[in-house]
């Protein structure tokens, strides 16, 4: 096989390397968006608990616990 061919050979070769190591960072790249926008989409979600003793009189004591323990 001439020296040609074989240059020729190894060109055609790296650049399927090439596109193929291009196509893998390309699915690498869409796989951190992807995960980053899961990640964000879960994290914007605002659950509030719901409380069994709501009454005012509960409301105020957990209020003044708040305050006492972010003063503390």
């Amino acid at each position: 096989m001439p020296i040609a061919d074989i240059i020729v050979i190894c060109v055609i070769i790296s650049a399927f390397a090439i596109f193929a190591v291009a196509l893998a960072w390309g699915d690498y790249q869409t796989r951190d968006i992807a995960q980053a926008s899961r990640e964000r989409a879960a994290g914007s979600i605002n659950v509030v608990p719901l409380r069994q003793n709501a009454t005012p009189a509960n409301a105020a004591r957990t209020t003044l616990e708040k305050s006492k323990a972010s003063a503390a």
